[in-house]
């Protein structure tokens, strides 16, 4: 009996050495291997639930880790994974109450504190976040979630002063922590700074490359705006200001709109050899594929607009050669869409 208790040990440590080194898949099958031996053994069932939410697979990652909770009720890190699975999910609230729960059960861990901190500022509850977030920093100071959201949460109470201390403070914490970086550029580039925002996105892009189709656009952005005139900038930042507190922009928003055409499309011709703005090849077969649905779309009313005014005659019969380019019109409109899909695909 003390073997297989030493063997299954081995084979969990072993699941946990595969996720951290970001080996999802072959984590989740050793668990299932160490379950099918011990199918009651709630650390496995969690070790799977946090295997299968590293693949995605949250429905199934929710169901280990209820099932680890329905085998170990006082484990506090069972609770938090449910929660971090569901706040995945999108369900916040529920997300909220059942990290609750493992702060009932451990009410020490700061990381507890961090994730109820994101969860009530993603629900604009920032009041709420603030307080969590200190409760966190009162047990761990240099917790980093805690340290994050409270900024964050500082930002969404209009305390651009006490957010930007609290990174500054984050940023000697974790200067290489890509997640902080992405989160000040992105405020920064909210609040229409993009020169200073910029550092920040390329940071974070060059730490987690992997998190390129959120990032590039950011920086991508912060680019362009800093091509604008500050008076420009300074107008849609006033803009957002006025939209966040629920009120219209007024007319002096869409006259600088008007006469910020200008700047934007400048901005656009200033940067349009620059590297980051780069098609990759699936961009550019999307792009093709648009073209090509644009132009079988707009067939029909040019014609249309052609026999009005005289330019063809739609309704006379169509001649041999005719009907011959019309069916390889045809057919070319079918198949060419389905050859760039495929292109796509590839």
């Amino acid at each position: 009996m003390a073997h297989f208790l030493s063997a299954g040990s081995a084979g969990l440590a072993r699941v946990w050495l595969l996720l951290e080194h970001h080996r999802p898949q072959q984590a989740a099958q050793l668990a299932r291997q160490c379950l099918a031996a011990d199918p009651v053994h709630a650390p496995t069932h969690l070790a799977l639930a946090e295997a299968l939410r590293q693949l995605g697979q949250l429905d199934e990652a929710r169901q280990s880790a209820q099932t680890a909770i329905g085998l170990a009720p006082e484990d506090a890190q069972c609770h938090h994974l449910l929660a971090l699975i569901l706040g995945q999910q999108g369900h916040l609230r529920k997300a909220e109450l059942v990290i609750l729960d493992a702060i009932r059960l451990n009410p020490v861990s700061a990381v507890f504190f961090g994730f109820l901190a994101q969860v009530r500022y993603l629900l604009h509850r920032p009041a709420e976040a603030l307080a969590s977030a200190n409760n966190g920093l009162a047990l761990d100071a240099r917790n980093v979630e805690c340290l994050l959201w409270r900024a964050l949460a500082q930002e969404q109470r209009d305390h651009p002063e006490a957010a930007d201390e609290d990174f500054h403070r984050l940023l000697r914490v974790a200067p290489t922590n890509h997640l902080v970086h992405a989160r000040r550029g992105l405020l920064l580039l909210n609040r229409f700074e993009p020169a200073a925002a910029e550092p920040h996105l390329a940071e974070a892009l060059r730490q987690a490359p992997d998190r390129a189709s959120q990032l590039l656009p950011l920086l991508q952005r912060a680019r362009r705006e800093q091509h604008w005139p500050i008076w420009f900038l300074r107008s849609e930042r006033q803009e957002a200001e006025r939209r966040a507190l629920g009120l219209e922009p007024g007319l002096s928003v869409l006259f600088y709109r008007i006469c910020g055409t200008g700047a934007v499309v400048r901005a656009w011709w200033r940067t349009r050899h620059d590297p980051i703005f780069r098609l990759s090849p699936k961009q550019v077969w999307q792009r093709r594929l648009g073209f090509w649905v644009a132009g079988i779309l707009l067939l029909p009313p040019l014609i249309l607009l052609g026999d009005y005014l005289g330019l063809i005659n739609a309704s006379t019969p169509l001649s041999q050669p005719q009907s011959v380019g019309l069916a390889v019109g045809v057919t070319a409109s079918i198949f060419i869409p389905l050859l760039i899909m495929r292109k796509l695909n590839e």
